[in-house]
This record gives C-alpha cells, sequence and structure tokens, in this order.
C-alpha cells in the first residue's frame, strides 16, 4: 500500500502526500543523506530500497537537478509495481516542472501532482484479506462494506470472492476467502500478500479456540500484514465479550453485528483503523468523515429549528457525496436541500 510520496529538491522537501501513516519528516530527514547517496550513485535507470522498521522506502533520483523521488509502502509491496510507479513519477514531475526547479518558484504549484498520485496510490492500492471459518459472517461483511443486500441466509463462498472496493477516494482488494476445511490447502497462497487481516469470528467459544489456528497461518504468510479481529454475531446470546476475545486471541478486537446495514460506517471505520489511516493523515478518506460530520450537524440544526444552517449542511453533504462518487446519495441530499431552501423561500414570503 502507497502511504507516502515526497520529492525532494536540495535536501528540502519540496511535496508530500500522505495516504496513511508513515514516516515522519524527522524520520525521514535523518536517514535522508544516505538516501540521497544511493540515489544519486545510481543510473537514472535503477531504484534503490532503504527498508526502515515496517515501511519500504523506494526512491530514485535526478543528480543533475539535486531531485530525489521517495516511495514510502509497506514491506508487502510488489518491488516491480514500485518501480514502475517511481519511473511514472519522475517522468511526470520532469515533464511538468523541469523548466522551472532552477528559478524561483510557489511549492504550492506542485499541487497539480495530486491527481497523478492518487492515480498511484490507486495502482497500488492495499489488499485486505477476510479469513475466518464457514458461517462467521465473512461474506456478509464483505457485503456490508460493499453496501450490498445482506443475505439473509448462509451461502457458502467457494474457494474465494474478489472484489475491488472504493470507499471515498480508497480503493482496495478485499479478499473473502470460503471457510470449508476442505478449502484449507488454498488458504496459505491466498493470504500471501496481504496489507491487512480481519480475522472474522462467530463470537463463540468454541469458534475463538478453533480460529486460533489462523493466528499461525498468520504469523506463517503475512508477517508484516496489520491484523486484527472482528467479534461478529455479538447481538446473540452465547457471544463472548470483546475484551474476552481479545484476551484469548492476543488481537486488537472490534465488536459486530454485520447483518445491521447500519453498521457500514463502523467497518469502514475499522477498515480505516487497521490500514493506519485517518482523516488527519489520509486525504482519501477525509470526506467521508467530513460528510459523516455534516450529517450530525444537519439532524441538530433540525431538531434546534435552524433551517438555513440545515439546508446549507444538506447542500455540502451532496457536494462531497458527488465528489467520491456516491451519486444517488449525493442526489437524495440535494433533495433534501431543495425541499428546505423552497420552506424557506416561502416562510419569508
Amino acid at each position: 500500500m502507497l502511504r507516502q510520496v515526497y520529492i525532494v529538491l536540495n535536501d528540502e522537501i519540496v511535496y508530500n502526500r500522505n495516504y496513511g501513516k508513515g514516516l515522519d519528516v524527522k524520520n525521514l530527514l535523518d536517514i535522508f543523506p544516505d538516501i540521497k547517496n544511493d540515489a544519486f550513485s545510481k543510473s537514472d535507470k535503477k531504484i534503490g530500497v532503504y527498508d526502515y522498521f515496517k515501511y519500504r522506502i523506494s526512491y530514485i533520483g535526478e543528480k543533475e537537478l539535486k531531485l530525489v523521488f521517495i516511495i514510502v509502502s509497506g514491506l508487502t509491496d510488489d518491488m516491480n509495481r514500485l518501480k514502475s510507479e517511481l519511473f511514472k513519477l519522475k517522468k511526470e514531475f520532469l515533464n511538468l516542472f523541469k523548466d522551472i526547479i532552477s528559478n524561483q518558484f510557489n511549492p504550492n504549484l506542485f499541487e497539480i501532482l495530486h491527481p497523478f498520485i492518487d492515480g498511484i496510490h490507486r495502482n497500488l492500492r492495499p489488499k485486505i484479506s477476510l479469513i475466518g471459518f464457514s458461517g462467521v459472517g465473512k461474506t456478509t461483511i464483505t457485503r456490508l462494506i460493499k453496501a450490498e443486500e445482506i443475505p439473509m441466509e448462509h451461502i457458502p463462498t467457494i474457494t474465494v470472492d474478489l472484489a475491488t472496493i472504493k470507499i471515498g477516494k480508497l480503493h482496495f482488494y478485499l479478499w473473502d476467502f470460503a471457510g470449508q476445511d476442505q478449502f484449507s490447502f488454498l488458504w496459505n497462497k491466498f493470504i500471501r500478500g496481504s496489507d491487512a487481516i480481519l480475522l472474522i469470528t462467530d463470537s463463540s467459544l468454541e469458534n475463538i479456540e478453533k480460529s486460533k489456528y489462523f493466528l499461525g497461518l498468520i504469523n506463517e504468510e503475512a508477517p508484516y500484514a496489520h491484523s486484527a479481529i472482528i467479534g461478529n454475531k455479538q447481538d446473540l446470546p452465547n457471544a463472548q465479550k470483546v475484551e474476552d476475545i481479545e484476551r484469548m486471541m492476543g488481537l486488537k478486537t472490534y465488536a459486530m453485528i454485520a447483518t445491521d446495514s447500519g453498521n457500514r460506517d463502523k467497518m469502514i471505520q475499522i477498515i480505516a483503523d487497521i490500514l493506519d489511516m485517518s482523516s488527519e493523515v489520509s486525504p482519501l478518506l477525509k470526506p467521508l468523515f467530513e460528510r459523516d460530520q455534516l450529517i450530525n450537524d444537519a439532524q441538530k440544526a433540525l431538531e434546534n429549528g435552524k433551517i438555513e444552517q440545515a439546508a446549507s449542511s444538506f447542500q455540502k453533504i451532496g457536494d462531497i457525496c458527488i465528489e467520491i462518487g456516491d451519486y444517488s446519495l449525493g442526489n437524495e441530499f440535494y433533495e433534501k436541500f431543495e425541499k428546505l431552501n423552497n420552506y424557506i423561500k416561502n416562510s419569508n414570503l
């Protein structure tokens, strides 16, 4: 998963875009002399790689212009894809700015790169794997994330269900593995290369104990993945408390009732947590959290009789929905805005 992009000119960071928790500026500047020396010692066709704790720093230099292009990703990302994206980043930057960087310029000009860098993130989108035995709710959670109709009966997944998901501006691959024992010979292969893993349990004591098998599988096949547990079916009488599941399994655990479509926002937040993303860090999820805040503001405004404030919030919510591609919801809030706006106009007549 792409976490950060840095462009350094004359030892000064002139461009930085974040998609998740990564290196802070101080950490980068501490190791930058080594990165720069290595980058400038290589030919234009070679990139350098520097593994720093749980991050992979890939870089390429342009010695004549004293430029270094840096991509910070996870340790699971494919090197060939990282190389390809670095070469494209360098080429795009030089095409746009080569003639001006030797003169005085406004660094804000580099914001033109944002859409291109967002494209790199889509190409390096994270792989999130849902694992667990049959019947624990993996497919229901997948449909919850995709905002699809929740199945009322259990239909077993055959081998794997692979989906490309878009939440806000965040793109990722979601792998839902078949949990039946006859497919266990495939689990090792499917789990490899995961950036994040959600181990699903139905919260029963029997299933929790049985699911400890997957902890060994994670350690063996995806040791660098961010992992957590979802204690699903918390509405059932035999459901163990989240605190107890966490104690027994040794991993961060989230409570869930996946059959409740109202829990989609909670699932989005879980995904953000497990990918080390937040609205403060990532521009991709920020519109979603802004929208949620505006919805709360609009509700409070209506309750307090502040119709104009509510109408303004509805319009802003519609704008955000259109921006992130949720046209159906966007149109719904535009209609609410129009109704309130017409009410305000008629009240003033």
